[in-house]
């Protein structure tokens, strides 16, 4: 190997040589500097120390872990619910009769019983008081047919005693006529006489047997009299229009000075026993809420916050799926005190809860691959685990999770709260929390 001595020495012996050349030195000179550059770079690479080739590093990358405890927890899920009325009354009218007074204007709530509208009440009391004349008139001749039945069977004896009478006086002058005693004109007289009083005792005895039936007959007028009555009086009454339960009036039509038609609705009133809140359940949930609903479980739903808000609870299940949805629709009874607060048609947000599940862990939503996979750290590498999404959940502070449940999910497990682009089971990772 040609050392740096030995290449300067031989570029200083070249150089006494030229030295008498000037033209030729400065050429000279600058080749030598330009090979000596060059041979020592040379020399210094060939003699320089060789590194040994460095083995890489696997990554690890950074994770966030939860470690988790299973338990019951309820699942929930918001939707956006509607009320309804399931019952609303058309008050309408039957009599034809001016309105005289409308007590109430739409949006407001009544109670039941209270005055709607009023219709002009003079008719309607005339034809009471000729009814009651009739009713009075009708009383009045059934009084006197059951008084002449009774005076007629008190005399019943009378009759038959003098039929007795004139029977016996019929066969005295029969045996005196038989003897020539008496003349034939006056057994004629007597047999006359006879006949008579007989005839008088049957006219008696049809006369007392028929009252029964004049009797009931005139109760029969009694009674469809009274009927009449009845009917008068309820008409007055429904002169004046009553709520025929508590809620929100929903239209008016009526007004002061109008003249009803049959058919015509007045006032519109819903039931406030009958607000519901109508909210689609996603068909994930709908077989829990079924079965929930047919074990008698209660399913609720709220809305608005912890404070002031109103908590629902599920009536039943529409019969079928409305075209447009997804999921079928849930109905939940509102009640009297919080339906004064919610108008038809209003549309809620609801957070619905569902009765709780068992050995079921909270997530984020960071935490689920692909809706059924999650990942656990095992000696700083990911393990992948199948799980069950169960619903939703919202935690004492709020924060929104998903509810899972799956064999490899046990109590102390760490599962990584972070959201890889390259998940995969065995990849290296650094927990940090």
């Amino acid at each position: 190997m040609i050392s740096v001595s030995t290449l300067r020495g031989a570029l200083a012996n070249a150089g006494d040589r030229l030295a008498s050349q000037p033209q030729k030195r400065r050429w000279f000179v600058g080749g030598a500097i330009l090979l000596g550059s060059v041979l020592t770079s040379t020399v210094i690479f060939a003699t320089g120390p060789s590194a040994a080739p460095e083995a890489p590093k696997e990554k690890a990358w950074p994770v966030s872990v939860l470690t988790i405890e299973p338990a019951a927890l309820s699942p929930m899920f918001d939707a956006f619910g509607k009320v309804e009325a399931t019952r609303v009354a058309r008050i309408q009218t039957d009599l034809v009769a001016d309105i005289a007074m409308v007590a109430v204007r739409e949006g407001q709530w009544v109670t039941k019983g209270d005055v709607l509208v009023a219709l002009d009440p003079a008719a309607f009391e005339l034809a009471v008081r000729e009814r009651q004349a009739e009713l009075d008139r009708e009383r009045a001749v059934l009084t006197r047919v059951q008084t002449q039945w009774t005076l007629t069977k008190e005399s019943t004896g009378y009759f038959q005693s003098k039929r007795d009478t004139a029977q016996a006086k019929l066969r005295r002058y029969q045996g005196l006529f038989e003897k020539g005693m008496v003349a034939q004109s006056l057994l004629d007289e007597v047999t006359d006489q006879a006949s008579a009083a007989a005839i008088e005792y049957q006219t008696h005895k049809l006369a007392l047997a028929d009252f029964p039936n004049q009797i009931a007959e005139q109760k029969a007028r009694v009674e469809q009299t009274l009927s009449a009555l009845g009917r008068a009086q309820l008409d007055l009454d429904h002169a004046t229009l009553h709520a025929p339960f508590s809620g929100p009036v929903l239209s008016v039509t009526a007004s002061p000075g109008n003249h009803t038609a049959l058919g015509q609705p007045l006032v519109e009133v819903a039931d406030a026993e009958g607000l519901e809140v109508r909210a689609p359940v996603p068909d994930v949930y709908s077989a829990a809420v079924r079965k929930h609903l047919a074990n008698g479980v209660a399913v609720t739903a709220r809305t608005g916050g912890d404070e002031g808000g109103s908590t629902f609870v599920l009536a039943r299940l529409a019969g079928n799926v409305r075209d447009g949805h997804s999921g079928i629709d849930a109905f939940f009874r509102i009640g009297a005190p919080t339906a004064a607060a919610l108008e038809i048609g209003r549309v809620l947000k609801v957070s619905i809860t569902l009765p709780a599940e068992q050995d079921v862990v909270a997530l984020p939503v960071q935490s689920i691959y692909e809706n059924d996979r999650v990942y656990q750290v095992v000696d700083d590498r990911l393990q992948a685990l199948t799980v069950e999404r169960v619903g939703d959940h919202a935690t004492d502070a709020g924060e929104y999770r998903i509810l899972v449940r799956g064999e490899g999910l046990r109590a102390g497990a760490r599962i990584i709260t972070t959201q890889l682009p390259k998940a995969i089971s065995g990849l290296r990772v650094q927990p940090i929390g």
